[in-house]
């Protein structure tokens, strides 16, 4: 900084000199142009030269503007620490070797002083002839003649880089030095407002016969906890009965007294209700020379964690047993193997389950291979092998002997997790005994089902053929005797041979609808998307004769395309439609109607089609909405309307085909509404 003073006033010196030759100069020109004396150009000359040997001798870099605010001349100093020629940096050309990021300021200052003719002094940085840039200090002075014309500036500039680099460097060691006692300061103190322990130091006040009376708080790094903190103020500096008034009740008073009168250490814990909340602490005490040093540490979390700690012990004792009970009940034995360190672990009723002791021997896996029934084995070691490659647990069953040499059927399942470095494989082995036996018995009542299902079309066979045949001829017989002999019997026998043609008919009609019941079972039905219009077209064309006969009318609203059965969806139509015909009212012409919507299904399992199926006819009591659909069920007398009583019940076996269900409504003497739903995708 002296250094920089120094040249300062060494610069101001050389650019009061160059003024004096200038004002020399300017003087000798107005000599020559007042009286044109012949020495005067020498004078002149030697001046300038005087001038020139000066400036280019000057340590420092000058140049000199005009009033235009051009230069017109740069010392040998600064042409050497640019690097350029003069004719290079004349007018405005030295402007190229200021630092862009200077050069507006620079030049802000440069035309604002210039205008107002203004001393200046402007630190920028300007590029060395090595290409770096090196901060000046640059002085600009107005020139005047001895008239007191202004004739611009003369400037003067110092290369100050290494003092400014200096200075900053100075600057930074002082700034670090500051931060890092401040650091240091703040750390320590941050350590002591952190740390999980509240330190304190009292100091000891007695009276005026030596006696303490209380303590004054000399430093504390709690008082967050104290009330007089967070109402704004320091506890530093108060005493121990204005902020903790609770230890000359508690005992702690007494302790801090013994502790300076003895210099024995002790400790307490107290508990402390701070904004509604308990707090405990443990805290030690030790003596420094009159006062005492406190050091608290809240116990609270510990105290919680130990009380949190007893009641999860408590609730892993609990869910231990309520897993050992759901193994036992289960018939489930879990086992936990470490990869890496071969550890196998396994519960008690793993062990109960192949009939020993739990815990009885170390478990490995040659042990448990060695229970497995020999067939078994190799592919159990195939399927460990494969798991311990890739990580996946391949489920399996195998046959287990136990110690009393039963046979037990054994489900292996499980799954690998990671545990730090370690792979685990945690599973569990279920005894699957009964399930096999069930399945067994399952397998065996299916074949006999299967079985059954033959013989049932056996006798549909036998009904339809060997059945049939001797009722069409005691049908046969029985016309022909009436047509030709009736003249002959008396009118009982006539009725007689009536009442056996019309019996006949009826079985015939019967075993045939038993036929198309017994056709409506089955698994191995083929659904196609139909359009049900063209069915429904179908069961009219097939009605005909009916609906001709009863004058009746059927009406089909648009109905769209699902996927059915088509067979058994003609047959079901045409059964609820037959049926709305067939028990119409005698006293109203017969009208059915076909609707349909698309609802959603209440459990979730996507939409159905409902299709209505209206008509005006007799209807039914509410109260047998169920009956109506079981065989043989009929609401009438044979001698009212004809009929099995298995139609319904066909319709009902056709609709579960269609995994759908059937319902009605019907009103006596008004009519009935039968709901068909069935779902609109193959899908569901």
């Amino acid at each position: 900084m002296a250094k920089n003073l120094y040249m300062n006033a060494e610069t101001d010196a050389l650019l009061k000199r160059i003024e004096e030759l200038e004002a020399q100069l300017d003087k000798a020109r107005l000599w020559q142009a007042a009286d044109g004396a012949d020495d005067t150009p020498a004078y002149i000359q030697e001046m300038e030269g005087r001038f020139r040997a000066i400036a280019d001798t000057a340590p420092v870099l000058i140049w000199l503007a005009g009033p235009d605010k051009l230069c017109f001349f740069f010392n040998k100093g600064w042409l050497d620490f640019t690097g350029r020629t003069i004719e290079e940096e004349l007018g405005n050309g030295w402007m190229e070797g200021v630092h862009p990021d200077d050069l507006e300021r620079c030049l802000a200052i440069y035309t604002s002083h210039f205008e107002e003719r203004k001393e200046f002094s402007i630190d920028y940085r300007l590029r060395r002839h090595d290409g770096q840039y090196r901060w000046i200090s640059d002085k600009g002075v107005p020139r005047y003649t001895i008239t007191g014309t202004f004739i611009g500036y003369v400037g003067g500039c110092m290369d100050i880089h290494d003092q400014i680099t200096f200075s900053e460097q100075l600057e930074r060691m002082v700034e670090e030095r500051t931060r890092q006692l401040k650091h240091s300061e703040q750390f320590l103190q941050s350590v002591l407002n952190t740390a999980s322990n509240s330190i304190a130091s009292y100091e000891a006040m007695r009276n005026e016969v030596g006696k303490i009376m209380d303590f004054r708080i000399v430093y504390s790094n709690e008082e967050q906890f104290s009330k007089i903190a967070r109402d704004g103020g320091s506890i530093v500096g108060r005493t121990c009965r204005e902020v903790y008034p609770g230890i000359f009740r508690n005992g702690v008073f007494e302790k801090l007294v013994r502790c300076v009168e003895t210099g024995q250490s002790d400790s307490y814990q107290i508990d402390v209700r701070r904004d509604g909340e308990l707090f405990w602490f443990e805290a030690s005490i030790e003596k420094l020379e009159d006062s005492v040093t406190v050091t608290a540490r809240n116990i609270s979390e510990e105290l919680k964690s130990d009380l949190k700690l007893k009641d999860l012990n408590r609730q892993l004792k609990i869910q231990n047993s309520l897993f050992k009970h759901s193994e036992e009940n289960a018939n489930i034995g879990s086992y936990a193997w470490n990869v890496e360190t071969n550890e196998l672990e396994c519960s008690d009723n793993l062990y109960r389950l192949i009939g020993h002791q739990p815990q009885e021997f170390a478990p490995s896996f040659g042990q448990f291979l060695s229970f497995l029934h020999a067939d078994d084995r190799h592919q159990a070691i195939r399927d460990g092998i494969r798991a311990y490659e890739t990580k996946v647990i391949i489920q399996n069953t195998y046959r287990v002997i136990t110690r009393n040499g039963e046979i037990r059927h054994f489900r292996l399942s499980g799954n690998f997790i990671r545990e730090g470095d370690n792979h685990l494989m945690i599973g569990a082995l279920q005894d699957v005994t009964k399930d096999i036996e069930l399945t067994d018995a399952l397998h065996k009542k299916n074949l006999e089902l299967r079985r059954n299902n033959e013989e049932l079309a056996s006798f549909s066979y036998v009904a339809s053929h060997d059945l049939q045949e001797p009722l069409r001829k005691i049908r046969a017989f029985s016309s022909r005797i009436m047509e030709k002999e009736a003249h002959h019997f008396s009118e009982n026998t006539k009725d007689y041979f009536l009442r056996i043609i019309t019996a006949s008919a009826r079985m015939q009609n019967l075993i045939e609808a038993l036929l198309s019941y017994s056709g409506t079972s089955g698994v191995n039905f083929k659904f196609v998307e139909v359009d049900l219009n063209s069915i429904l077209d179908e069961v009219k064309s097939d009605l005909e004769e009916l609906i001709l006969e009863k004058n009746a009318v059927v009406e089909v609203q648009k109905l769209p395309v699902l996927p059915v059965i088509p067979v058994q969806f003609h047959q079901l139509m045409q059964n609820l439609i037959g049926n709305g015909i067939k028990y119409s009212n005698p006293e109203r012409q017969p009208v059915v109607r076909v609707t349909s919507t698309i609802v959603e299904e209440k459990d979730g399992q996507g939409p159905l089609c409902r299709i209505n199926v209206t008509d005006n006819g007799i209807g039914f009591d509410q109260r047998y909405e169920n009956r109506i659909f079981d065989l043989f069920q009929r609401l009438h007398g044979k001698n009212e309307y004809e009929g099995t009583g298995i139609g319904l019940a066909i319709c009902k076996k056709i609709v579960q085909n269609h995994h759908g269900y059937i319902t009605a409504e019907g009103t006596p003497g008004v009519g009935s509404v039968f709901h068909v739903f069935i779902p609109v995708t193959a899908s569901q």
